[in-house]
């Protein structure tokens, strides 16, 4: 589906302006995510890709424009909620950093992400989770800082679904993994999609993501220079030129 197909998005961003202290990265940047979608943003290093998602959670300054979500209907304005209470708005988010709590095992990570309004006991949400995700099943008790990036990144998804997000923000998932789990992340973000999850992610790994996009957008300078279907983006000669580098 397309961000019009939509008469009304879960998350809307509307001229969203910001940056870090005194230097503006975001001039204006308009994001529609439908429910039930995979939106990715994707551009050249610097374009303001990470600072919209870092802007939502407080990290980076916001001067103008608004962030909403639209949950049957009921509008709250996200920019006016606390960071540590957008979960309870029905909105997740990994980091691309830092987006796990090393020093705890993986049970004790999910802890942390669980939320008593889920829907579920915490132990009915970790069942989910290791059923979901074997490998973490087999090694509870061992610290998240003993886990290989594959196995991390598999950890901070996990602990952002023990909240049952409407909407999971995604900063660039696949950053560090090896090629041979690029392809595996990719599928698994499909696989929470499908279960009711609406996605919104931040990807450098541009063709790869887009393919798997309902809708995608191209930033450039803290502005949208292009949208469109996830895999039209992808397969666009001009786009890809540009904005990816040639195949």
């Amino acid at each position: 589906m397309s961000a019009e197909d939509s008469t009304q998005a879960l998350l809307t961003i509307e001229n969203l302006e910001g940056g870090y202290g005194d230097i503006k990265i975001l001039n204006g940047v308009n994001i529609k995510v439908p429910a039930q979608s995979i939106v990715t943003i994707v551009g050249p290093n610097g374009a303001g890709k990470s600072t919209i998602l870092k802007g939502i959670y407080g990290i980076a300054r916001v001067t103008g424009g608004a962030v909403t979500i639209n949950k049957a209907g009921v509008i709250t304005n996200v920019l006016e909620t606390k960071p540590h209470n957008l979960s309870k708005i029905g909105i997740g988010y990994v980091p691309q950093i830092d987006n796990v709590f090393p020093a705890l095992s993986i049970d004790e990570n999910l802890d942390v992400g669980y939320l008593d309004f889920a829907g579920k006991t915490l132990e009915e949400m970790k069942e989910d989770i290791y059923q979901r995700y074997p490998d973490l099943a087999g090694r509870i008790k061992d610290r998240a800082g003993a886990l290989s990036g594959g196995q991390r990144q598999m950890l901070a998804m996990a602990r952002a679904l023990m909240s049952a997000p409407d909407v999971l923000l995604l900063d660039e998932p696949s950053a560090g993994l090896a090629p041979a789990l690029v392809d595996q992340l990719f599928d698994e973000l499909v696989k929470i999609n499908q279960s009711g999850v609406t996605i919104l992610m931040v990807e450098q790994n541009a063709r790869r993501a887009l393919e798997i996009s309902d809708y995608g957008y191209v930033l450039d300078m803290g502005r949208n220079r292009h949208e469109g279907e996830g895999r039209s983006l992808a397969n666009d000669p001009e786009i890809v030129g540009i904005y990816f580098g040639k195949k």
